[in-house]
């Protein structure tokens, strides 16, 4: 489990540019605006801001009180009431009997050492699912990182995997990785940071197993009080998250200088 502010440093590690402000860290995803470092962190408008210097385009961040909500951001969400009595038998038929097939074939762990041949077979596994994504929705890391940016590539995810208090799940056909999940916690709210698939290994669904075995596990402590799994993207995935049973919930946020933040935004191409 990690702290916000054991989290903070490691992004800082990682390469953000973050500052403390009002007892807040703060993340800056472009020059002059900034939000927390934890998407999570909500708070009374006003009660922290970050350095002057750091919010001259602005400031956004989730509040407790919706009133004074200037937009909403929707993240796939599993709570501790479902998280209570979770088990295969609350998934629907059809689901449940692939997650069985899938635990019959996959052997789930946790990657535990990142040697020469592991990270091999995470970078095809990624190249795999990158190539499969670019000729649908698109891609979220394009192909060629892995490829023609193989060393740069090799150095993130060395130093991703050294970080304390993240978790690499992975599953193995007859001892051959095909599919990985990364998930950490911060206090009480665990995330499903990343997924990845060797498309040539769908049919043994390899994602299944790892879902049901991850969310069973977080299921049984009871330091997790929900599991964030991204923001809907389009139905095909959305509806795949929901047969674990992940719905979507909607977070009142504040966002100084709302109607030019936006227009920043746009002219930059951030989400």
């Amino acid at each position: 489990m990690l702290s916000e502010s054991l989290y903070a440093e490691q992004q800082r590690e990682l390469g953000r540019k973050i500052h403390e402000h009002d007892g807040v860290f703060w993340e800056q995803p472009y020059p002059f605006y900034s939000r927390p470092v934890f998407f999570m962190s909500a708070f009374q408008v006003g009660a922290a801001k970050p350095h002057f210097i750091k919010r001259i385009l602005g400031y956004s961040h989730q509040i407790t009180d919706t009133n004074k909500a200037t937009d909403f951001k929707t993240f796939m969400e599993l709570n501790r009431e479902k998280l209570n009595d979770y088990s295969i038998q609350k998934l629907l038929p059809k689901k449940r009997s692939q997650v069985r097939q899938a635990l019959k074939f996959c052997e789930v762990k946790l990657i535990s050492e990142l040697n020469a041949d592991v990270l091999e077979r995470i970078r095809q596994i990624n190249i795999e699912q990158a190539l499969r994504q670019e000729s649908g929705y698109g891609a979220e890391t394009p192909s060629d990182r892995y490829i023609k940016e193989k060393e740069d590539w090799e150095k993130q995810v060395q130093r991703e995997f050294a970080l304390r208090g993240r978790e690499w799940w992975g599953a193995y056909l007859e001892g051959v990785l095909i599919a990985y999940v990364k998930t950490y916690q911060i206090g009480s709210i665990r995330i499903i940071e990343q997924t990845k698939t060797d498309s040539q290994y769908l049919k043994y669904k390899p994602m299944d197993a790892l879902y049901y075995t991850i969310i069973e596990k977080a299921s049984k402590d009871l330091s997790c009080k929900k599991i964030m799994n991204g923001t809907p993207l389009h139905p095909s995935l959305n509806l795949y998250k929901e047969q674990f049973l992940f719905e979507q919930v909607s977070y009142p946020y504040y966002t100084s200088n709302y109607k030019f933040n936006q227009l920043i935004r746009k002219l930059l191409g951030k989400s």
